[in-house]
């Protein structure tokens, strides 16, 4: 019976020791760290560091890429043709590096001067089968019940963007 009671106190006095010594330091239940506890970074350093980790994942491959775009004054939703780019660097299988060059592209294209209020999005795949079904349905989910007027963009290419500025 006293050995049962003994083991039940230092079991006791252990979780009432690490409750209190998990609270020593000001810190709340909150797991983030206070300013001045861990290690210190720039946000620089922070971006040099996940610009690194994705360039580890970094993979140089052909796609085939069309834009969309709307108008927020407006109902027209203008579409591009799929074009295939080589040579497109994408990170961790999902995000093309310089999306938003090419979306600005497709929007100085059409925009003549409205850029504030038109709103672009890229849609790209590494198959053509894909692609062609991922546009399909935009123009067919978009064109039911006279949501957008619906303007094909002919004449319009892709170019190469201009590097993108490393941090050394």
């Amino acid at each position: 019976m006293m050995a049962v009671f003994r083991s039940a106190l230092l079991a006791t006095l252990l979780l009432i020791s690490l409750s209190l010594s998990a609270q020593r330091s000001g810190r709340s239940k909150d797991p983030t760290l206070n300013k001045g506890e861990g290690l210190e970074m720039s946000r620089s350093d922070l971006v040099k560091m996940r610009n690194q980790s994705q360039n580890k994942n970094a993979r140089q491959v052909d796609v085939y890429m069309f834009a969309a775009s709307f108008s927020l004054l407006d109902s027209v939703l203008y579409v591009s043709e799929i074009q295939k780019v080589n040579d497109v660097t994408v990170n961790n299988r999902w995000f093309i590096k310089q999306r938003a060059e090419y979306e600005s592209q497709f929007t100085d294209h059409i925009g003549a001067g409205d850029n504030e209020s038109l709103l672009t999005s890229l849609y790209y795949s590494e198959k053509p089968k894909r692609i062609n079904k991922r546009r399909s349905n935009l123009i067919k989910r978009n064109a039911r019940k006279n949501r957008f007027l619906l303007v094909s963009v002919q004449g319009f290419s892709f170019s190469d963007p201009s590097p993108i500025d490393s941090f050394n």
